[in-house]
């Protein structure tokens, strides 16, 4: 009421003189300003002695100047990057076992499947869950236990546009694009290479994938001949084994010398083997018609929809190729499946044949709820139409997908998928946050070594954490792990708004 004693956090005690703006805004006469004052009513408090807000202050102090100070646990450097990302909203790379929580139940299926490829030949898992329910930061937790134990992984974030499921060759073009080793953690996009320069220095192997051998095609086959990958080793072979001037005939002028036409084609094979638009099988084949020897036929690698078997005969043959050079395997991840929904209905039913031919290659008929008939009959023409939609019987493949339920989408996971290797994200409880803002503490504790971080602010910030959640602010481990981030930046560089910001999430969540 006008006349009252109010108390204001910057300004001190005060008498209100009368409202403003429907009694949102009061004017006060504080005894420290020279004239009446316009503030906020939510920042004053009808106490006449103070006590309860010097109370708060005192409160306050105690968070930003407590007796025990809480030491952060990780490097510098790693812990102001995974910040970084938490501050964006997004998943960090690195750290990502340390910040998991909550999550116990699905990193075990995760591992079980990974044994189950090494010692079966395949396996295929998918996890189900709102979005900002972790599923993006569960398959980088799937990736790196798997680059732990010797597999290759790659990744696709289906897109309507630039990938969507819809389409097969978009899907493996960005999965080769994203393929990561275990022995080569710092390479960027290394794609195929790597893996096919180890298979050229085995014989083993190379005889394995029938390379250099003769025979009808359909002898070769059943040797062993992958259709796409042994005629890339065969040239590629041909490539590394002499001197540019020994490996061709005469070129033609516009190829150039011989050097440059055998690096340029050495480029264009890993081009069209990993799915880039760059230049036609049959154009290349042309091209390589000037190569010493002989050598089997390069076969297109269309964006075609209904060609799902065939990426999956592809993706099969680099995981068993993986394998036979001392990898455990190769680890598939498919993340923002739900875009699933946003297709025609005609793509979704392609969607379908690529969910199902990423399910099949990993895992084969034995452990899908869908007949292999029904990938055999689409796609391709001659000896294309005859190719198998999983390349050997153990290829050592893992597929995971990670989708938000909707109704078209699980009607696909479930046609594509057996229902005992679908696994729900279960939602986190108050256990699980309380967990997490001790561990974003950590993080943050540990990137700002010179500022003091005190064990009552870790209290204090899940306190505050748990009043947003209780009045529906946060609703996810995400928005949680952001919410923490700037909270801890206003305490280190403006600790007078804290108050402020305490009183306010508190007054809100009492309503």
């Amino acid at each position: 009421m006008p006349n009252s004693t109010v108390y204001h956090p910057d300004h001190g005690r005060g008498e209100i003189v009368t409202y403003r703006r429907g009694g949102r805004v009061a004017i006060v006469d504080f005894a420290s300003r020279p004239m009446p004052t316009h503030v906020q009513v939510r920042e004053l408090d009808v106490d006449d002695d103070g006590s309860a807000a010097d109370a708060r202050r005192q409160a306050v102090d105690d968070l930003l100047a407590g007796e025990t100070r809480f030491e952060g646990s990780r490097a510098t450097d790693e812990s102001s990057r995974v910040l970084e990302a938490m501050r964006l909203g997004v998943v960090p790379d690195e750290g990502v076992d340390v910040y998991t929580v909550g999550r116990d139940v699905e990193v075990s299926q995760a591992e079980a499947d990974l044994g189950r490829t090494k010692r079966e030949g395949g396996a295929v898992r998918a996890f189900l869950g709102d979005y900002g329910t972790g599923k993006t930061h569960l398959l980088q937790l799937a990736r790196k236990r798997a680059l732990d134990q010797g597999f290759l992984t790659a990744r696709v974030v289906l897109d309507p546009r630039e990938t969507p499921p819809s389409h097969p060759k978009r899907v493996f073009r960005e999965l080769t694009k994203t393929l990561a080793y275990p022995d080569r953690p710092n390479a960027v996009d290394p794609g195929l290479a790597p893996l096919m320069e180890q298979a050229l220095e085995d014989p083993a192997v190379l005889e394995a994938f029938d390379v250099g051998e003769s025979g009808s095609q359909k002898q070769r086959l059943d040797r062993g001949m992958h259709l796409y990958l042994t005629p890339a080793l065969a040239y590629l072979r041909a490539f590394d084994a002499d001197e540019p001037d020994d490996v061709v005939g005469d070129l033609p002028d516009e190829l150039g010398p011989a050097r440059d036409y055998v690096e340029r084609s050495r480029g264009l094979i890993y081009e069209w083997l990993e799915g880039h638009q760059t230049i036609s099988n049959t154009d290349l084949d042309a091209r390589l018609k000037h190569v010493r020897g002989s050598f089997p036929k390069l076969y297109s690698l269309m964006d075609f929809r209904p060609w799902a078997r065939i990426y999956g005969y592809l993706l099969s043959g680099l995981a068993t190729l993986a394998r036979a050079v001392g990898y455990s395997g190769l680890t598939v991840l498919v993340d923002e499946a739900e875009r699933y929904a946003l297709l025609s209905s005609e793509n979704r039913d392609f969607a379908t044949y690529v969910f199902k031919a990423l399910s099949f290659a990993a895992v084969g008929s034995s452990h899908v709820p869908f007949t292999r008939q029904q990938l055999e009959d689409l796609g391709g023409w001659g000896i294309l139409k005859d190719l198998p939609p999983r390349y050997d019987p153990n290829p050592g493949l893992y597929t995971v997908f990670a989708m938000t339920p909707h109704e078209e989408g699980l009607d696909t996971l479930r046609r594509a998928i057996r229902p005992g290797d679908i696994s729900e994200l279960r939602s986190f409880d108050h256990r699980d946050y309380a967990e997490l803002a001790a561990k974003v503490c950590d993080f943050y504790a540990s990137a700002h070594p010179d500022w003091e971080m005190t064990e009552s602010m870790v209290t204090r910030s899940t306190s505050l954490l748990e009043d947003c959640r209780d009045r529906g602010w946060i609703g996810n481990p995400r928005q949680a792990m952001k919410f923490l981030v700037d909270f801890l930046d206003i305490v280190r560089h403006d600790p007078d708004a804290v108050e402020t910001i305490v009183q306010d999430i508190e007054q809100y969540s009492a309503f």
